[in-house]
C-alpha cells in the first residue's frame, strides 16, 4: 500500500503547458498565448484602486471562514435566496475549495463520479483523499445536452458527485434543470453533489444553468469571473455543517486568505462597477468566439462555446498536435490533461489580448491548416 505523501500530491498539469509556452518565448518568438485561463486580454481597473486603497491598511489575519463583509457581499451578489441560518460561506482559492469540498463530504476509500472531460483537479484531489474517481463522459460530439447517467447509476452508488457547470474545458453552459433530471437517480439516493459554478456568472447565452439542489456545495471564482486569477479569490456555500470542514480545513492549511485582498472583494461586489465589468467581459468574449469560427472551421469545434474562456478543438491526436502547433507559435493545452474522453482535441483559452487577438486567431488557423495537410 502506497502511504507516502510525496507519491500522492501531485501539480495541475496546465502549469507545465505554461512552462513549455514560456520557454519557447524566452527563445524570442512569438508565441500566440492560449494555453492556460489567464486573462491578460482584460483588467480590472476599479479593482486595482480598491486592492490599492486596501493593501495599505495593517496586514492582519482574517477569519478563516472569510471577512465578514466579503461574507455578507456574498450572499447579496451571489446567493441572495440561500438562509444565513441554514448555510454558511467559505472563502479561499477555489482550486482550493475542491479538495476541501471533498473532504468534508467524503471518507478514503469513498467513490466519487467526476466528469471527463473535467477540471484536472477532480481527479488530483481524489487522488490526494485516498478516494476512487469514477469519470462519466460529459457529452457524446457535437451534443449540446448534458448526458444522462443511468449507466453509470445501475453499475455503482458514489458517496458524492461533481458536476461543472458551465464546464471547463468544454466552455459549454448546460441547462440546469436538465442536470438535475439526470442526476436526480443519485441525489434520491442520498449521493452528496459538489457544483463547481467557477464560470457561471460568464455565460453568453440565455440560459438557466443553476442546478436546483438545495444540499449542494457550490464553488464559484472571483478570481475567474472578474479576470483578477492572480488574487486566488474563491467561495463555496454549503450547509453548516460541511461549510465548518471547509473553513477547519482553510485554517488548518492556508489559515486564511488576504485581508486586503478579501475587504477590497467585499467592496467591489458591493459596487455597480462589479456588474457593468462582468458585461463588458461577456459582450467581448461572445464577440470572440464567434470570431474563432472565422479561423477554425466549425466541424474542428467539439461544441460552440457559450461560456467561459475556452473552447475545444479535434486534431485527432492532442499530444503531437500540441507539440505541433507549438513549433508553430501557437501555445494550446492537450485535451488528455483533462481526461481520457478529450483526447484528440486541444484546448484553446480566448482570454489573452485583445491587441494581439487577430493576429493569435490567424495562427491558430494556420497551425491548424498545416496539421490537417501533414496528418490527412
Amino acid at each position: 500500500m502506497n502511504n507516502r505523501w510525496r507519491d500522492v500530491i501531485k501539480a495541475q498539469p496546465m502549469f507545465d503547458v505554461l512552462s513549455a509556452a514560456n520557454a519557447r518565448e524566452k527563445t524570442g518568438q512569438y508565441v500566440a498565448r492560449m494555453e492556460i485561463g489567464d486573462t491578460p486580454g482584460f483588467r480590472n481597473d476599479f479593482m486595482h484602486e480598491l486592492l490599492a486603497k486596501y493593501v495599505s491598511q495593517d496586514h492582519r489575519y482574517s477569519p478563516s471562514a472569510g471577512e465578514p463583509s466579503l461574507i455578507q457581499a456574498l450572499f447579496s451578489s451571489q446567493w441572495p435566496t440561500y438562509s444565513q441560518e441554514k448555510y454558511s460561506i467559505s472563502v479561499a482559492p477555489a482550486n482550493f475549495l475542491i479538495t476541501a469540498a471533498l473532504a468534508a463530504v467524503t471518507s478514503p476509500g469513498d467513490s466519487v463520479y467526476i466528469p471527463d472531460p473535467g477540471f484536472p483537479t477532480y481527479k488530483l484531489a481524489c487522488d490526494f483523499l485516498g478516494l476512487v474517481s469514477i469519470p462519466y463522459s460529459v457529452y457524446p460530439i457535437h451534443n449540446d445536452s448534458f448526458p444522462t447517467l443511468d449507466e453509470h447509476v445501475a453499475s455503482a452508488k458514489p458517496k458524492a458527485i461533481i458536476v461543472n457547470n458551465p464546464s471547463n474545458p468544454l466552455g459549454q453552459a448546460f441547462d440546469g434543470q436538465q442536470i438535475y433530471n439526470s442526476i436526480k437517480s443519485l441525489t434520491d439516493s442520498g449521493v452528496q453533489v459538489i457544483i463547481d459554478e467557477t464560470y457561471i456568472n460568464l455565460v453568453y447565452e440565455t440560459i438557466d444553468c443553476e442546478i436546483p439542489n438545495a444540499t449542494a456545495i457550490r464553488i464559484r471564482s472571483f478570481s475567474k469571473e472578474h479576470c483578477a486569477p492572480g488574487l486566488r479569490l474563491g467561495y463555496a456555500i454549503a450547509p453548516k455543517e460541511f461549510a465548518q470542514v471547509i473553513s477547519d480545513f482553510v485554517s488548518l492549511t492556508i489559515s486564511c486568505a488576504p485581508k486586503f485582498i478579501q475587504l477590497a472583494a467585499a467592496e467591489y461586489l458591493s459596487s455597480e462597477n462589479s456588474l457593468m465589468f462582468r458585461e463588458e467581459v461577456k459582450k467581448e468574449m461572445a464577440s470572440r468566439f464567434h470570431k474563432l469560427t472565422e479561423f477554425v472551421p466549425r466541424v474542428l469545434l467539439r461544441q460552440l462555446p457559450n461560456s467561459a474562456f475556452y473552447a475545444m478543438i479535434e486534431t485527432g491526436d492532442d499530444i503531437r498536435s500540441f507539440n505541433f502547433l507549438l513549433e508553430n507559435g501557437v501555445a494550446t493545452c492537450p485535451g488528455s490533461k483533462f481526461g481520457n474522453y478529450a483526447q484528440g482535441a486541444i484546448r484553446v483559452s480566448l482570454a489573452g489580448s485583445a491587441i494581439t487577438l487577430d493576429k493569435d486567431l490567424e495562427l491558430l488557423g494556420s497551425a491548424l491548416v498545416k496539421w490537417q495537410a501533414a496528418n490527412s
